[in-house]
């Protein structure tokens, strides 16, 4: 089948090689047989691995989407809520968000309730007080977060305590704390996250050891 994505197949199917109609049995054998040639651990790029993984979950939802639409929309709909949460306060607090959007909805929905499956992929908050950084902390939900790729937290008050948040966020592939009180949980964070690319950490938060145990696929800097 064509990866080439075509007008009536959305990219998430096309990037699995596949095309309606489909089930969700059809949607996991085309990226396990995908997974196994692409996985980094057998020499593919880990960009293009984690845009496969991404295509699998939403390929997962357009087929659900399209067994039964209004069970599938009432399921998104509370999560979103909770993403909008986080993302209204963070706006609130001088940050910054983005939303990747979900075209093949809008198709079906149209923009009223094409946004209930928009996934919140970051959120900087830079220099923040400590108490604006708690109150953005206590405002995540991991499940509805699952997305959220980019945490910049950079020069805020954040310590181990409000790290260990965090650590339910599996998605992350970028967290930026240089500049926060962060101290020696720092050094573990980077197993936390399967996905993790890039960590930033306070200076003198990781001793040698630390960084010779840090996975080899994350970039760390310090500052």
């Amino acid at each position: 089948m064509s990866n080439h994505s075509e007008p009536d197949v959305p990219a998430c199917l096309a990037r699995l090689g596949l095309r309606p109609p489909l089930t969700l049995e059809d949607v996991k054998q085309a990226y396990l047989a995908k997974a196994m040639a692409m996985h980094p651990d057998r020499g593919g790029d880990p960009a293009e691995f984690v845009k496969l993984q991404a295509a699998f979950e939403e390929a997962n939802d357009y087929v659900k989407f399209k067994a039964s639409k209004l069970e599938w929309l009432a399921s998104k709909i509370e999560a979103y809520a909770q993403q909008q949460e986080v993302a209204t306060e963070a706006i609130e607090r001088g940050g910054e968000i983005e939303m990747e959007e979900t075209d093949w909805l809008r198709k079906s929905f149209g923009e009223d309730f094409g946004h209930v499956a928009d996934k919140l992929v970051t959120v900087r908050l830079r220099n923040p007080a400590a108490d604006d950084v708690f109150a953005i902390l206590l405002g995540f939900r991991a499940d509805s977060l699952k997305d959220l790729a980019t945490l910049d937290l950079a020069g805020g008050g954040l310590t181990d305590e409000g790290l260990l948040q965090l650590k339910e966020l599996k998605g992350l592939r970028y967290l930026d704390l240089r500049g926060t009180q962060v101290g020696k949980l720092g050094a573990e964070a980077a197993g936390w996250f399967e996905r993790l690319e890039f960590l930033g950490l306070p200076k003198g938060s990781v001793g040698m050891f630390g960084r010779l145990a840090m996975p080899r696929r994350v970039r760390l800097e310090l500052g």
